[in-house]
């Protein structure tokens, strides 16, 4: 009499393993979506990138301040740099890692562990590329600054970069006369550095008033300290964005009279510029509208040097003359700097460059670092404008 019984209960086994088949096949299929979805933004960027007029109007103005309010609101809030965080967690989870795989293949399970592995790798790295693209990668097909800011770009001679130098050089002259030295006569900041990048949105929220598009995204992100800065300084670096939760990192060990406009760069890249010499000179723009001096300085000083090398590559005898017009304090200033950035020359800041230059490239940005340079464009065309409409801006030392 048990045997029917017996039998009943095997085929009903059956059953169960029939239905649960196409549960273990949904998951293994499920398991390697990510394969389809991991190249998909890269796809949907090099599409939009022959649309920037629709970029422009419908993802700059609208998708990209909505969806990355919660991940800045959210990244603002923590005191401290999640990105900084993470590199430093990378390697306790690689050797947790390790020791899990080592585990598992003394009990024969290695098989099963690398396809998980691989499974759950995939989708963070397939996750994490559609998080990249749709707040930063996408920004770098919108329409270029020179056109929405209405400042044509064009060849210019050298006598329109020393005229644009020599009132730089003037207003970082003034500006830094409002500033603090220290012992040694360079530059160092009033307040503590976490109160000064604290403060960094406020050049935006002056800079919005006369560029809206500098007030789409608000309120603006904080730039986060980054504590391991002076090992960040053997690759060059001076800031971070980190678009996977909309964070702006700050290289709190480089020369002083650097930091606030690092800070504003990075703000831009939060705000959706996502090029370089655009982020540049946004950074420009929003310091040189701020409250503070110590930003007012770091932006006309950035501009400064950067016009200065501009000058000295394609007219060295106009460059020495006008050279001439840039404070003893600038100077010093800049010779700090220079003397700092020296100790970390090497093969880690050249590796940090060719990578940096490649990512540029997979960016769409074809010069790649050199890219950073062409802020000097945008800076000419507004000095021109400016200076046709009679509207430049003075530096006035707060009193």
């Amino acid at each position: 009499m048990k045997q029917p019984a017996e039998f009943s209960e095997a085929v009903g086994s059956g059953k169960s393993l029939q239905r649960a088949r196409p549960k273990r096949d949904w998951a293994r299929h499920t398991r390697l979506l990510w394969l389809i979805l991991l190249p998909m933004p890269f796809l949907l960027r090099n599409l939009l990138a022959d649309a920037p007029e629709w970029v422009e109007s419908y993802y700059v103005q609208h998708f990209f301040p909505v969806w990355s309010q919660p991940f800045r609101t959210f990244s603002t809030a923590i005191p401290f740099s999640l990105t900084e965080l993470a590199v430093v967690l990378i390697p306790v989870v690689l050797v947790v890692w390790l020791a899990a795989a080592r585990r598992a293949v003394h009990k024969h399970e290695g098989q099963r562990f690398f396809r998980r592995s691989l499974g759950v790798f995939g989708w963070i790295v397939a996750l994490a590329a559609w998080q990249f693209m749709l707040l930063h990668g996408i920004a770098y097909t919108r329409e270029p600054v020179s056109r929405s800011f209405i400042l044509p770009s064009r060849a210019r001679p050298a006598q329109d970069v020393a005229a644009a130098l020599a009132w730089t050089a003037r207003q970082a002259e003034i500006a830094r006369s409002a500033c603090q030295e220290d012992a040694e006569g360079v530059f160092i900041l009033q307040r503590p550095i976490r109160a000064t990048l604290d403060a960094a949105g406020a050049g935006y929220v002056e800079a919005g008033e006369e560029w809206p598009l500098l007030a789409l995204v608000m309120p603006p992100a904080r730039p986060k300290p980054v504590l391991l800065s002076h090992y960040w300084s053997y690759t060059g670096i001076t800031g971070l964005y980190n678009p996977l939760w909309v964070e702006a990192n700050v290289n709190i060990d480089q020369p002083a009279y650097l930091l606030p406009a690092a800070a504003s760069h990075e703000i831009a890249h939060t705000m959706g510029f996502a090029r370089e010499d655009e982020a540049g000179f946004v950074s420009f723009l929003t310091g040189i509208a701020h409250p503070d001096p110590d930003y007012r300085y770091s932006s006309y000083a950035d501009a400064t040097i950067r016009l200065l090398n501009s000058l000295a590559a394609v007219d060295p005898e106009l460059y020495r003359q006008t050279a001439s017009l840039v404070s003893d304090g600038v100077w010093r200033d800049i010779a700090a700097a220079n003397e700092y950035w020296q100790q970390f020359e090497g093969p880690v800041q050249e590796t940090s460059s060719t990578i940096n230059d490649a990512y540029l490239k997979a960016n769409l940005q074809t010069d790649g670092v050199h890219s950073y340079g062409r802020m000097v464009d945008l800076l000419l065309a507004w000095y021109e404008k400016n200076q046709t409409q009679q509207t430049l801006p003075e530096a006035l030392p707060t009193p």
